[in-house]
């Protein structure tokens, strides 16, 4: 097999580097660690989700917000045994906007002098991520590596006395190890990873309207939030099954109940006692495909998606429950050179959230473009 249907494949696993559906956007993929030799490789996915509903009769219009899911990664062979990689991705993320007439966008005080907003929420999530892999012997080989990790986010809730919450940027850390075993006489590789939890203590500034003496005012509470990026796990596997074909496909278990927020001052006001993002259920997404290296020059690859509808309800920051989804991708090479692209469409699953929102009939067109190049 060529490297170059190598790439192909590894590119519709990925979803053009976008996961369109929830808050898991790159699905913290480490192949560059098995490339061969040293390389440098960029990529840069975008997403265009169409995610709508109602509440109370009123239509939210698309709450999804396009965005940018960028990548970048060096690669280097230490020595015959020993690799290391070095890979920045936005694991997580969050870009959701409704509009001034959505009840949740509604400040019971705005008629009073509260201020004006709409409900929505902004995060980012960056993370750096240096993996070492070892080379057991027979095929196997041991990765282990620390990822470095911040956030960035900002939310608005106006339907809570017209609250907002700032949470500064953090930097903390975590660990991956996993194992592989691999046979390239016929493409053939399974990797099993393990994702630590990341655990952040945020600096939060939280403001809200409260009636004073003279009228509404502003009032502002300086406290620390924990925030926890949630553990996973991820197996990926391969492997040729005639000449120029493989068989591709991976697994991702990821641990959403950790990853509730819970600022000091949301969960005291009223109407609310929730926390300001919960997941009531873990997740497991599905991936299977199937390459084929055309000529020399070029490679393709098709692959299908899927996470189960939990029946759970969700927050208003986060309207999806499942998909399933089909994507392309293509490679071509020129000699140190491979470019590759893709495309892939998400059927978003229907969800009720936390307050009573419907949401149904959503979509996700995601695209990509991934560069690689060989240092050797």
């Amino acid at each position: 097999m060529k490297k170059a249907l190598l790439q192909a494949c590894a590119l519709c696993v990925g979803a053009t580097g976008v996961h369109a559906a929830g808050l898991d956007r790159s699905g913290q993929g480490i192949n560059l660690i098995f490339e061969e030799g040293s390389a440098l490789q960029a990529r840069l996915g975008y997403a265009i989700p169409d995610i709508s509903g109602e509440q109370n009769g009123v239509e939210s219009g698309n709450v999804g917000e396009n965005f940018f899911a960028p990548g970048l990664g060096y690669k280097r062979a230490l020595t015959d045994k020993l690799d290391f990689a070095l890979i920045y991705d936005q694991p997580f993320g969050a870009d959701v906007e409704y509009p001034s007439n959505f009840p949740l966008s509604q400040n019971p005080l705005a008629p009073f002098g509260g201020r004006t907003d709409v409900l929505r929420a902004e995060a980012d999530v960056d993370a750096i991520t240096a993996v070492l892999r070892y080379k057991v012997g027979n095929g196997f080989s041991a990765l282990g590596g620390v990822r470095g990790q911040r956030i960035d986010a900002n939310v608005a809730v106006p339907a809570v006395l017209g609250y907002e919450v700032d949470f500064d940027n953090t930097t903390d850390f975590g660990y991956l190890v996993g194992v592989a075993w691999e046979r390239p006489e016929i493409a053939a590789r399974v990797s099993l990873v393990y994702n630590s939890k990341i655990t952040h203590d945020i600096d939060t500034t939280e403001s809200f309207n409260a009636l004073g003496p003279t009228g509404v005012v502003v009032q502002t509470v300086d406290s620390t939030t924990r925030v926890e990026t949630p553990q996973s796990i991820n197996l990926d596997f391969q492997t040729g099954v005639a000449p120029k074909t493989l068989v591709f496909g991976s697994i991702r278990w990821v641990d959403w109940p950790q990853a509730d927020v819970a600022p000091q001052a949301f969960t005291a006001l009223p109407p609310n006692s929730d926390p300001l993002v919960s997941f009531a259920d873990e997740t497991l997404t599905y991936t299977l495909g199937v390459g084929y290296q055309f000529s020399d020059e070029f490679s393709g690859a098709i692959s299908a998606g899927y996470e189960r509808d939990t029946g759970s309800l969700v927050s208003n920051l986060g309207p999806t429950n499942g998909f399933w989804s089909l994507g392309v991708g293509g490679t071509y090479s020129l000699e140190k050179t491979q470019i590759s692209g893709g495309i892939r469409y998400t059927d978003i699953g229907d969800a009720t959230t936390t307050t009573g929102g419907e949401f149904s009939g959503n979509s996700a067109w995601s695209v990509g473009l991934q560069l690689t190049y060989a240092l050797d």
